[in-house]
């Protein structure tokens, strides 16, 4: 089983190396979980799963990954931000209305996993909008939560002024 050395952020790790000179390959992009499976793979079975169960809506792209994690340095990283990147915005995106919400978010964290401060900061702010938004930490949790959220199980409760 792998586990990380540290409890520092790929980032960091990485950042750290660049810093040192040494090779940024050598650093791990990801840390196993105890069954052997990272937080991207976890992701990438429940868009699997997704996509063999709504085809439809795969194809027309209604949930997608939203690119925001990654170390992007110098002009890249300075691109990324006028392009409007943000800290802690979720992974993924159904954007489907249902149950009075305008789009369900999902974080995907391995068990044992938890969202920075800037994650929660965004979900509030997600929230606030009339959003859906979960954390997953494996694909049953993931099929029960999308599929309930397809057939309008989760229903928003709007506050009267």
């Amino acid at each position: 089983m792998a586990t990380k050395s540290s409890k520092q952020s790929f980032n960091k790790r990485l950042l750290a190396a660049i810093v040192a000179g040494q090779d940024k390959t050598s650093v791990p992009a990801w840390v196993m979980k105890e069954n052997g499976q990272t937080e991207s793979q976890i992701q990438q079975d429940c868009l699997q799963w997704f996509a063999a169960q709504y085809p439809v809506l795969w194809q027309e792209g209604m949930l997608f990954h939203i690119p925001n994690e990654g170390v992007r340095l110098g002009k890249m990283g300075a691109r990324m931000k006028r392009e409007g990147i943000r800290k802690g915005v979720a992974d993924l995106c159904l954007c489907i209305p249902r149950g009075g919400y305008g789009a369900l978010y999902i974080e995907m964290k391995k068990p044992g996993g938890y969202q920075s401060p800037e994650q929660k900061e965004w979900q509030r702010n997600c929230e606030k909008y009339g959003n859906l938004y979960v954390v997953c930490k494996s694909l049953e949790e993931f099929k029960e939560i999308v599929t309930k959220y397809l057939r309008g199980e989760y229903q928003r409760e709007v506050k009267k002024k």
